[in-house]
């Protein structure tokens, strides 16, 4: 009898380490996991009203693998990762390269650290990069914690970002309603804001690897892939706090100004700031990201459209304005508005 009892009782240690995570090969310290599938591929872009232009873009395919069941989309598409509040979070890309022939594609993400194995890959081929983020919240200074990240391609020597390869990815706190992971980030409305610009003689080169970069001039100025009055405004009521997620896809530093608020800047480059501080416009170097919070104040705007968030270098126009036949299109560029 007591040989069955002490069998009995290993017998419920082994369950017990088994439930706990304590057991050989184990751990209970597990990771959750999210897969991205992605395609570069050729694709059309609309810039605004009838102007369109070919681009290099990332799509998702909706059938694993295939992309020729992916739409290439300027700019790419918004990737959201919730970090967990228990575990750490494994997120893993699978890019596939659906570019033409002798063109290689790399997957970068500034101010993220991915795992060990190759950052480049063929045409026809796929390219595998993951990264594991903190479990949230997590210490000041973590690798790959809550942020406001650009994803793009740096191949052909960056002219495969100027033809349209690149994209947001956010990386949120497990708290919801905050940028990162203090309080003081916190949130009513949130608004990601892909700046770029576009030179059509570039995009409609037959081969962008025989354009003279030196000849490179942008006369299309991006929010989101859009132009005024195409870009999409920002609703949000009196007392609400704004949070303006910037991302900077472009060649040229672009300074942002708020007419009728000031921003509160939070965040450069995914790194909360020890002394954030507040401005009517600042500079988001070319690459980078910053996070800026704005509260809506009462009264309404200086516009009767709202607040205006432009282009402080006044790229407020669409198309060759030295091109006068037809006439070039009035007004336009990188603006947007605040509005309830």
């Amino acid at each position: 009898m007591r040989a069955i009892a002490v069998t009995k009782s290993k017998v419920l240690l082994v369950l017990a380490m088994v439930a706990g995570g304590l057991m050989y090969g184990g751990s209970a310290a597990s990771a959750a996991t999210r897969t991205i599938d992605l395609c570069a591929k050729p694709g059309i872009a609309t810039l605004t009203g009838a102007v369109t232009v070919p681009i290099w873009g990332f799509g998702i395919p909706t059938t694993p693998g295939d992309c020729s069941t992916a739409t290439a989309s300027l700019p790419g598409p918004q990737f959201d990762v919730s970090l967990s509040a228990t575990e750490a979070t494994t997120v893993t890309f699978n890019v596939i390269n659906a570019l033409p022939a002798g063109h290689s594609i790399t997957f970068e993400i500034p101010g993220i650290t991915f795992d060990a194995g190759p950052a480049d890959v063929a045409s026809g081929g796929t390219l595998t990069r993951s990264f594991t983020a903190p479990v949230s919240p997590s210490a000041s200074g973590a690798a790959n914690a809550a942020g406001t990240y650009l994803y793009g391609s740096g191949g052909d020597g960056g002219r495969q970002q100027a033809m349209g390869l690149y994209g947001a990815l956010i990386v949120r706190p497990s708290t919801p309603g905050q940028a990162y992971e203090s309080g003081t980030t916190a949130y009513n409305v949130e608004a990601p804001l892909v700046l770029s610009a576009v030179d059509p003689a570039f995009n409609n080169a037959p081969d962008p690897m025989a354009f003279n970069m030196y000849t490179y001039r942008a006369t299309y100025w991006l929010i989101n892939g859009k132009t005024y009055p195409d870009t999409a405004g920002i609703t949000a009521a009196a007392g609400q706090k704004v949070l303006l997620r910037y991302l900077n896809a472009g060649y040229d530093n672009t300074t942002m100004m708020l007419l009728g608020m000031h921003e509160h800047v939070v965040a450069k480059d995914a790194w909360p700031l020890t002394n954030a501080y507040d401005a009517t416009a600042d500079t988001i170097p070319a690459g980078a990201t910053e996070d800026a919070i704005a509260t809506v104040p009462d009264g309404g705007g200086p516009s009767s459209n709202g607040f205006p968030l432009f282009n402080r270098q006044l790229h407020l126009t669409n198309g060759d304005q030295t091109d006068t036949s037809p006439a070039p299109l009035p007004g336009g560029g990188m603006l947007t508005f605040i509005h309830p």
